[in-house]
């Protein structure tokens, strides 16, 4: 099961107020920052505008356009920043990585299709994916209240580096590591948690955990 985001707030030891949750349940975020960083904080800060689009069950595909509609202009605010020499190309693709399995996760987890497909062995997709809107949720809140600190960062850091280092996997090297889990856990079916999991945090993964700290802790400008 995903954390909740309670859980998550204890673990990082800090508990501030919920600022985005609150802006986010008037509908999408408008901000006079139209500059490609501004924008892509944007697309984070809208992950709750998404879940409530995503809640009304009878609008299934305008909540899929909605979703698909961020994916997009996050992409497009991503290939501004590289086009100006601002970020590298392969750094941008991770992030919007990110970016694109955290709202498939918001948007999965509320339109009424709250279950994964069942895996035989281990799945860290779900986990990942949820920890990222998690955490993106939980700096966005630290910029807002001011109550950022140095030990919370670095965890945070750390815990983006290893869920973009997972999630940039390609689909062989995914199943590698799944059949070398499934080895090794033998017939007790006992596969170890996503944290005690061996991951090689590439720069490029590295990089783009800093990119996106930096962002949504607006220390970009």
């Amino acid at each position: 099961m995903a954390p909740t985001r309670r859980d998550f707030i204890k673990n990082v030891g800090i508990a501030v107020a919920s600022l985005v949750a609150v802006q986010g349940a008037c509908g999408p975020l408008e901000r006079e920052d139209h500059s490609p960083r501004g924008r892509l904080r944007n697309c984070w800060e809208r992950l709750d505008w998404l879940a409530e689009k995503a809640q009304d069950w009878d609008q299934h595909e305008k909540a899929q356009e909605a979703r698909d509609g961020l994916v997009a202009d996050h992409r497009a605010a991503l290939d501004e920043l590289v086009a100006a020499g601002e970020l590298e190309a392969a750094v941008a693709d991770q992030v919007q990585i990110a970016f694109s399995e955290a709202a498939y996760h918001v948007w999965r987890a509320n339109c009424g299709m709250t279950c994964y497909e069942p895996m035989p062995g281990p799945d860290y997709t779900p986990f990942t994916s949820s920890q990222l809107a998690l955490q993106a949720d939980l700096l966005t809140e630290m910029a807002e209240s001011g109550a950022a600190d140095a030990e919370t960062v670095a965890q945070a850091q750390a815990a983006i580096e290893r869920d973009i280092a997972f999630l940039t996997l390609s689909d062989a090297e995914t199943q590698a590591l799944y059949e070398e889990l499934v080895t090794a856990a033998g017939d007790g079916y006992d596969y170890p948690s996503f944290g005690d999991v061996e991951l090689e945090v590439t720069p490029q993964a590295a990089e783009a955990a800093r990119f996106l700290i930096d962002l949504l802790l607006r220390k970009t400008e």
